[in-house]
């Protein structure tokens, strides 16, 4: 999992998730270490970066649904993350990296890294879509 983590996510909508494409990868490398890459509206990634409000929360706080407006994402293996400092609550506003798994109507994405954002002082829900669409006009 660190060799996730030091890849560059991806900020992108859940809507984008949606309809991905697994890429045919020439690599052995990256197929030895199930480093998956998908392809989204010309754009390849294997980490992305969502941000929305937790709608569910597993009774064993192991998945979530998390909404950002655009759609609503499945994210699996919270209680894998590494220090994680809170326990997942419904309604918060929360980031969330992580490798996509499955694509469909709620895609399924493995959880890298969680923040709960409900607290900070800027409006960061209002500020997620303009940083997005700037991340896709600037080619990242």
């Amino acid at each position: 999992m660190s060799k996730l983590l030091d890849l560059p996510s991806k900020k992108i909508f859940i809507r984008d998730l949606q309809q991905a494409v697994k890429c045919v990868s020439n690599s052995t490398e990256n197929q030895q270490k199930s480093i998956k890459e998908w392809q989204s509206k010309g754009r390849t990634f294997s980490v992305v970066w969502i941000q929305g409000t937790v709608l569910q929360v597993s009774h064993d706080s192991d998945m979530m649904l998390l909404d950002d407006g655009t759609g609503v994402v499945k994210v699996i293996g919270c209680c894998k993350i590494p220090h994680m400092p809170e326990k997942l609550k419904h309604g918060q506003y929360a980031m969330v990296i992580g490798q996509l798994m499955a694509v469909g109507n709620i895609p399924v994405l493995r959880a890298l890294k969680f923040q709960n954002l409900t607290n900070h002082i800027v409006d960061l829900e209002t500020c997620w879509i303009l940083e997005v669409l700037e991340h896709i006009r600037n080619g990242e």
